[in-house]
């Protein structure tokens, strides 16, 4: 009984697709690890991958938007 209280509480757990378990290496200058520090901050992101995610994401809303646009020509 004690067990199935605990199953009710906590994180939910992720399908299989969901997990993350692809790694990349990411290198970057200085001054470029400086500018995602300060998007981190503006975006009021916990960790610089969540802000480079967060980004990533802007980024390819963009890119849609502008092939739909290019599309309508």
């Amino acid at each position: 009984m004690a067990e199935d209280r605990f199953e009710k509480f906590g994180r939910p757990t992720k399908e299989e697709s969901e997990k993350k378990t692809k790694k990349i290496l990411l290198s970057m200058t200085e001054k470029q690890h400086e500018k995602m520090k300060e998007y981190q901050k503006m975006f009021n992101k916990k960790t610089l991958t969540s802000t480079l995610e967060y980004l990533i994401e802007k980024g390819e809303e963009k890119v849609l938007q502008d092939l739909e646009q290019f599309r309508g020509r």
